[in-house]
């Protein structure tokens, strides 16, 4: 299948060329993306020279530039997919986007982000996360790339659902820079960022509503969800921390057991064994996640922990594994489950 990416020249639109490069399915044929425009993949990023997709020239933005793909990546700002992806929509072609575009309703979206949704009849799209809603994926159109904190979250989460009480879920973030994505900003400077934690944008994130929503839809309490993330210095990586208030005294046994069993069949997915955390630096470039979890007898909670690379199985992993789902491509095409350590 020819494929088509959108937002070359960024970290997701990076991770995508580098995972689409070895896709036994996918042939990248458009590269598509706004200051890098006229430039060569090997000249916006070296790490990539080596593959077959180096001497692709990057091209402008445009809908026209992208007709004869039959699948297309956008790795984009909201913004720049609200305007280029409706004209993209068509029966045989499956599109997936990688921004907060068409992940809520249109009203929820402009609560949230400020901004009128210019594409209402598109929202929500099929949400892109297949350990949730596989099922749904198949034949559809346009795909929501979910983000990367709703993901941790919600992995971490979704098996638990029939065990959660009363009270707040408290969910804590940490993710490296590369999150923010590429563009410049002053909090994300070497001189303000280097040996530096801070929390950020709580209780407001925009991840906020995408995590509640989701929960929900799985039969939890997405009207309980307190987030807080946190800018760390690392480049990439993620964990994510869920503390769940218990409807029942529960043993950690039985917590792992009901994890275990629900990514049992996952691919990528692992669930570690009791008394081991999940890690950031054991998932680095590797579209997967590790699930672990322990019980608070005092507290009444359960305590679920998820690290995943920010931008693979955040992004642009994720990304891949939801296209090969929708176009009946072996899930797993392309995309490592092995992290690179050290």
């Amino acid at each position: 299948m020819d494929v088509g990416v959108i937002g070359g020249s960024g970290y997701g639109g990076a991770e995508l060329l580098r995972l689409l490069s070895g896709h036994p399915a996918f042939k990248l044929r458009i590269i598509a993306g706004g200051r890098a425009a006229g430039r060569y993949v090997r000249d916006v990023f070296p790490q990539l020279t080596t593959t077959a997709v180096a001497d692709h020239q990057i091209v402008d933005a445009t809908a026209d530039a992208l007709r004869d793909c039959q699948v297309v990546f956008s790795a984009t700002p909201h913004t720049v997919s609200l305007e280029l992806l409706p004209d993209l929509i068509a029966d045989d072609r499956v599109v997936v986007d990688l921004s907060g575009a068409f992940r809520l309703p249109a009203t929820q979206f402009t609560d949230w982000y400020g901004l009128a949704h210019t594409a209402a009849d598109l929202t929500p799209a099929p949400y892109g996360l297949p350990e949730l809603w596989r099922d749904r994926l198949p034949g559809a159109g346009l795909i929501a790339g979910p983000g990367c904190y709703p993901t941790a979250a919600l992995l971490a989460l979704a098996p638990l659902v029939e065990l959660i009480g009363d009270g707040p879920l408290a969910i804590s973030g940490m993710s490296g820079w590369s999150g923010a994505g590429r563009g410049l900003r002053d909090d994300l400077h070497a001189s303000h960022a280097h040996d530096n934690v801070t929390a950020y944008a709580a209780p407001t994130h925009r991840h906020t509503p995408e995590i509640a929503s989701q929960l929900a839809a799985v039969g939890g309490p997405g009207d309980r969800v307190s987030f807080v993330p946190h800018l760390v210095p690392m480049a990439r990586g993620m964990v994510v921390t869920c503390t769940v208030p218990l409807a029942r005294a529960v043993a950690a046994d039985e917590v792992h057991g009901v994890v275990a069993t629900r990514y049992a069949d996952e691919p990528f997915v692992a669930v570690l064994p009791p008394g081991i955390w999940p890690q950031s630096t054991h998932v680095l470039g590797a579209n997967v996640a590790h699930v672990g979890s322990a019980v608070d007898e005092g507290a009444g909670v359960a305590i679920v922990s998820c690290a995943l690379d920010n931008l693979v199985k955040g992004a642009a992993g994720q990304a891949i594994q939801a296209a090969n789902v929708a176009t009946g491509t072996p899930e797993t095409a392309g995309l490592p489950t092995a992290g690179i350590y050290p």
